[in-house]
């Protein structure tokens, strides 16, 4: 008999809890989306008040003005304003890149994490050496470990050999024993290399048909016409021109040169060695198993952290 009743509560609990649920839901996505709003809106302010210093002083001749937009650039330290300040200094002139890497370096120091990884893809990405330098630096902090996960991302994952060579030598610079372990693994590394490439030439020969006329030649004819009492007969000359046709002719030759062919070759990065070097102290050269055999003794024990998982992110 009581049967019914606690169903109807249990059904009745069970509701409650999915609107409660479900309101839930719709306030986290609610605030969401107002977070996101927020953002965007101290995202577009930063972008004005930066932009409005670049137009003001920055871009002016005078020496004066420059260092007037570096001050008010340099007081900025939200960590909000990291974005605007890429977007309006990161670019093809070197003199705002050097300002960028200059602010950059106070708000990381300061603990911006958003700093810090801009500050690692300039030091690999750059087409400064003078500026990859400055960007590394830094990185360099007076108390604690620097910065360097996405520097450890681009010497695990990045594919383009130059890249990886840039992330090892900052990696050293920083001191980042961690690397040791993805060192070892770029110190020679197997490559794809083109070869023989597929070749196609054509060779076309046209004959456009024509008509040749020779020398004309004349032969006479006999012209009758009546007139009041007699029929004249005069003669008149006609000209015969012999014709020549020219045949037309299309002839098409091909030629292919063999099917790509592709080799895997060894390449050894003298600057991943030099990394390792400096880190270690060792020198193995590219002999890669006496370095794997290196890092398993007690010695690197004491030298070197245990491998960890690369965090490629922010």
């Amino acid at each position: 008999m009581h049967r019914l009743p606690i169903a109807c509560v249990l059904l009745v609990l069970v509701t409650g809890v999915a609107v409660v649920a479900a309101a839930q839901q719709v306030e986290s996505a609610t605030s969401g989306e107002a977070g996101a709003a927020d953002a965007e809106a101290v995202y577009k302010e930063w972008l004005k008040r930066i932009r409005l210093i670049e137009i003001r002083h920055l871009r002016a001749g005078l020496a004066s003005q420059f260092a007037e937009g570096r001050r008010q650039i340099l007081a900025i330290d939200d960590e909000a304003a990291v974005g605007p300040l890429v977007d309006v200094l990161y670019g093809p002139k070197p003199r705002y890149r050097g300002l960028l890497i200059e602010v950059l370096t106070v708000m990381a120091k300061s603990g911006s994490e958003a700093a810090q990884a801009y500050l690692q893809e300039i030091a690999v990405g750059d087409g400064s050496n003078a500026h990859r330098r400055r960007a590394i630096e830094g990185l360099r902090r007076e108390s604690g470990k620097a910065a360097t996960h996405r520097l450890l991302g681009h010497l695990a994952l990045d594919e383009v050999p130059v890249i990886r060579d840039r992330a090892a030598t900052a990696l050293a610079f920083l001191g980042d024993k961690r690397a040791v372990w993805l060192l070892v693994e770029r110190l020679v590394t197997e490559d794809v290399r083109l070869v023989g490439g597929e070749q196609w030439s054509g060779t076309m020969q046209l004959d456009i048909r024509a008509q040749m006329a020779g020398v004309p030649t004349f032969r006479r004819v006999a012209v009758q016409a009546a007139v009041p009492g007699a029929v004249a007969t005069t003669f008149i000359e006609l000209p015969e021109v012999a014709i020549t046709d020219v045949a037309t002719t299309i002839a098409m030759m091909d030629r292919h040169s063999p099917v790509p062919h592709y080799e895997r070759v060894l390449t050894r990065h003298p600057r991943v060695l030099a990394a390792l070097k400096e880190l270690t102290g060792k020198d193995f050269g590219y002999n890669q198993a006496a370095w794997q055999k290196w890092l398993e003794s007690r010695e690197a024990d004491s030298v070197v952290p245990a491998w960890q998982p690369v965090r490629f992110g922010k």
